[in-house]
């Protein structure tokens, strides 16, 4: 009987583990059963071990007497990375000439084009082109024959769409008196409708009220975009030179500089040739107190001496008027260029790029 109690304990252990996991099965759960009441002396047992299959990741519970399970080996779950936003489109514009209504010098329509084209293309995700980029791409040829519109706006305007724009922004100023309304219309080149408009009554001042609203005007137009990195909104100051720039172009000042270079150079070679006959006659009135010397020689070198010291100072005179007078040519000559930067032609207007800013 003692030889076979080991078996029978095992058996008894199986019998205990397989009964639970079959009524689990096939049962409804029961409430749990009410504890036993326990005699003193009495040792509880320990609750079966969980047959249930461990999770990923989670150490399962070990049978005593049972073999060591084998290590997890699959790799952890990682979350799934984040789905980046799609870019936003890049949108295409072009940007057709003003249209002036009253007396508006064509330096200033060119100057408020530019300037309105290059803070457009300040904004991040806009590529838009001029109509003077447009006849520079198309000869003149192509024009007249094949197109037949020859600066015909609303051909140019169908160009820009063949172009594959998305939308256009239409500019226009009325002038009236000492007042100017300015205009702006974003329209959609597919629905052909407005998507965004804006329009100010300035007060004239040569030019610069125009530029100075054409920062908050492309803030208004544009307000789902914003600006590229590195940029500031609003027309730089420098470009307000450009309405008005000084008279004279370089060749005066140089001129005018040269000159005076020229004759303070003079005056320096005369002042040397006048020193040199100068210290001739020194030297020859110093032998004429031991030897005889010819006093018409005398005098002529002296005359000499005088008539070179005063065409020195002469010289020396014009090269300082000279010099003031390129001094005041340097504060109305264009430095810059800006005159010849502005071309404005019988067909169309524009403003080239160039300068410094």
């Amino acid at each position: 009987m003692r030889r076979f109690a080991p078996l029978l304990t095992a058996a008894l252990a199986a019998i205990s583990l397989a009964v639970p996991a079959a009524a689990q099965t096939t049962k409804p759960k029961q409430p749990a059963p009410k504890p036993a009441s326990t005699r003193p002396g009495d040792v509880p047992l320990p609750p079966p071990p969980s047959l249930s299959a461990p999770r990923a990741g989670q150490t399962p519970p070990q049978v005593p007497g049972a073999p060591a399970p084998a290590p997890d080996l699959r790799p952890a779950q990682l979350p799934a990375p984040p789905v980046a936003g799609k870019p936003r489109q890049a949108l295409r514009l072009a940007m057709p000439d003003v249209k002036v209504s009253g007396e508006l010098p064509a330096r200033q329509a060119s100057l408020f084009e530019g300037a309105l084209l290059s803070e457009v293309r300040k904004l991040d995700g806009v590529s838009a082109i001029g109509m003077s980029e447009i006849r520079e791409m198309l000869s003149f040829e192509y024009q007249r024959q094949m197109l037949g519109c020859q600066a015909d706006e609303a051909c140019l305007a169908e160009i820009g769409g063949a172009l594959g724009t998305d939308e256009m922004v239409h500019s226009s100023i009325i002038v009236e008196g000492k007042t100017a309304n300015l205009t702006l219309q974003r329209i959609n080149m597919r629905s052909a409708r407005v998507t965004g408009s804006h329009a100010k009554r300035l007060t004239r001042a040569g030019g610069e009220e125009l530029l100075s609203a054409i920062g908050p005007a492309v803030q208004e137009l544009f307000q789902d975009r914003s600006l590229r990195p590195g940029l500031t909104r609003g027309v730089d100051k420098a470009v307000a030179l450009r309405l008005n720039p000084p008279p004279l172009s370089k060749w005066p000042f140089y001129a005018t500089a040269s000159a005076a270079l020229l004759a303070v150079g003079g005056g320096a070679v005369m002042g040397y040739l006048s020193k040199d006959a100068q210290d001739q006659y020194n030297g020859l009135a110093r032998r004429a107190l031991t030897e005889s010397v010819p006093g018409a020689q005398l005098r002529e070198l002296e005359s000499t001496a005088k008539s070179r010291a005063k065409n020195a100072n002469l010289l020396f005179i014009a090269g300082g008027v000279l010099g003031v007078g390129a001094g005041v040519e340097a504060l109305f000559t264009d430095w810059h260029g800006y005159r010849a930067q502005v071309d404005v032609g019988p067909r169309s207007s524009g403003v080239k790029i160039g300068g410094s800013f």
